[in-house]
């Protein structure tokens, strides 16, 4: 792996108790985190990002997969259970030239160039699909579909599933329960299962939750979802469980092309660049149209329509989305989980300013973490421009006329972009500048308000060497000295400030995440109470049908003991009669 520059980088923020942000270890208190570039990836061209749970990846263009986060169940895939606060590489994977990877809580599966599958971690209800429940610390292919192409693979919280070409086949396994894996029943299954109700449809993706599936269809780009539906998470109009996939008729002619399901939530991406969400409340970003409820329908998120999504991610409480020009917008139920920004509001999308411009073009939420990707190449024109130069605001005049050349544009100042180009080291430099930009603002001016005394004093002393200093030049360097000593008590003050407003917000944030969370946890007692009755009414109704049945038996055998006891009267009758 060289040490080449790149113009691909790999941006975090959020938690990092388990190291999922890669950025090292930190403090557990820091539950915010704002974009940081992970520092250890910027000497590598990466194509693909990843998360879930609390686990992070990257697939580079190479094919080499890099891991990082919790691995207390062997879900790294390097050999060993402990958590890992980098990046690094799965040895076991690097000859194997993987495309794409999907990450869950305890496993993670990945897909090569030439179609194999390779699943590691918890195997518990057989989610591998290596036919029993071991778990494994090291990638192992998935033998059961040797022989098979398989384009795609998506990893649930228990379950797993993958799509195969020619002929295009949707394979489950792992945990039934709910009937998540679509089968119509709910058995686990320890080996990839062929989804039969979804044979002769042309699948392009598919996509797990907690628990439920969904794929969409490759013609039309119509939704069909199964599985648990608490919350009303299919997006079928109920809360009922469904084991066969079914259509979700509400999206019907939206033309979808993607779709990210979360623990208990649901989104959607149409070919028109509108997002829809559904299930529980507090993380389908509605709050801007009145105060929101569990939706059993797909609702478009209105605060979007105004920019064009490209791409969304549902995490564990929260939800992030790409737009055509590479900006990220995010919500959640607490302002940890979807951005770092003081200002924003929970569950109202709101774009991460600090990225803005930034050319990202994937963004993937885990349980409290988020992980995206910048790369200039990968947008369209004018979008790379508008990325291009909001790097050059923060840029030499030498950096931006490089910065301009990638996009195959000139400056609006006419700076020719054949200008010299920087060194590599200031490329690699640049990203995280662009993300710093804003926070070391202050720093910054504080060095410019240095530098005039700074070099008049070195030009007096250049000029009148052997000379005493005149008294004017004297006062200026004692000015000088006195503002700097003003300025260290000031820079002390604004940190200390900033650590107690820090302290605060972590406050303030675990407060709301304990809100929300009783608000999950009276959502569930209500549909508990709902079951309950429902229950109690059904038991009612059996108890009065079984006192009717006894009634009708009881009059019935009163009637005949009646029948039977006037018989033997009249035969003792006769008896007395013939006495006589």
């Amino acid at each position: 792996m060289g040490q080449t520059s790149t113009k691909a980088g790999v941006v975090v923020w959020g938690s990092s108790e388990s190291g999922q942000l890669g950025i090292g270890s930190l403090s557990a208190e820091d539950r915010a985190v704002p974009p940081r570039l992970v520092e250890s990836l910027r000497s590598v061209h990466v194509r693909h990002v990843v998360c879930g749970g609390h686990t992070s990846a990257a697939v580079l263009e190479s094919g080499e997969v890099y891991t990082w986060g919790y691995g207390r169940d062997g879900q790294l895939g390097h050999g060993d259970c402990k958590d890992c606060h980098g990046p690094k590489p799965v040895r076991a994977l690097q000859s194997k030239m993987i495309r794409s990877v999907s990450c869950a809580e305890h496993h993670v599966a990945a897909v090569s160039e030439s179609g194999l599958l390779y699943t590691w971690g918890k195997g518990q209800n057989g989610r591998l699909g290596h036919g029993g429940t071991e778990n494994e610390l090291l990638p192992k292919s998935v033998e059961a579909l040797v022989g098979q192409h398989v384009s795609q693979v998506s990893c649930g919280d228990f379950h797993t599933a993958c799509v195969l070409l020619n002929p295009t086949h949707v394979y489950t396994w792992g945990l039934g329960l709910s009937g998540r894996l679509g089968h119509g029943d709910e058995t686990d299954c320890h080996l990839p299962t062929l989804v039969e109700a979804l044979a002769g449809i042309h699948v392009s993706s598919v996509a797990c939750g907690g628990h439920h599936a969904a794929v969409i269809t490759e013609q039309i780009g119509q939704l069909m979802t199964w599985g648990g539906g608490a919350f009303g998470k299919l997006g079928h109009g109920n809360r009922l469980a469904q084991t066969s996939p079914m259509l979700v008729a509400a999206l019907q002619g939206k033309r979808l092309v993607q779709a990210s399901l979360g623990p208990h939530h649901s989104a959607a991406v149409t070919h028109k660049g509108e997002v829809y969400t559904w299930g529980q409340a507090g993380r389908l970003g509605h709050t801007s149209q009145g105060a929101e409820a569990d939706e059993m329908i797909p609702r478009q998120v209105m605060a979007l329509s105004g920019v064009v999504v490209v791409q969304v991610s549902c995490g564990h409480s929260h939800c992030a989305v790409v737009t055509e020009s590479g900006d990220v917008w995010a919500w959640g139920s607490s302002r940890i989980f979807g951005h770092t920004e003081a200002s924003a509001v929970p569950n109202v999308p709101t774009q991460i300013r600090v990225l803005s411009g930034k050319a990202l073009v994937q963004v993937a939420c885990g349980v409290s973490h988020s992980i995206a990707l910048s790369d200039c190449r990968r947008l369209g024109g004018k979008a790379a421009l508008a990325a291009v130069r909001s790097i050059g605001a923060s840029t030499t005049g030498k950096d931006k006329a490089t910065l301009a050349s990638a996009a195959g544009g000139r400056e609006e100042n006419g700076v020719d972009a054949k200008k010299p180009e920087r060194s590599q080291d200031n490329q690699d430099n640049t990203l995280s500048n662009l993300i710093g930009d804003e926070i070391s603002t202050s720093t910054f001016q504080s060095e410019r308000l240095h530098t005039p005394e700074g070099d008049y004093a070195d030009k007096a002393q250049a000029g009148n060497k052997g000379l005493p200093a005149p008294a004017s030049e004297r006062e200026v360097a004692f000015l000088s000295a006195e503002l700097k000593a003003y300025q260290e008590q000031t820079l002390k003050l604004a940190k200390s400030l900033q650590e107690a407003k820090t302290k605060l917000e972590t406050l303030q944030n675990e407060n709301s995440f304990l809100k929300s969370e009783l608000e999950v946890m009276h959502q569930c007692s209500n549909d508990s109470d709902e079951r309950l009755d429902t229950l109690r009414r059904h038991f009612n109704e059996r108890i009065r049908e079984m006192e009717r049945r006894y009634t009708e038996k009881e009059k019935a055998w009163k009637e005949t003991f009646s029948r039977l006891r006037s018989h033997l009267e009249l035969g003792a009758m006769d008896v007395d009669a013939a006495n006589l």
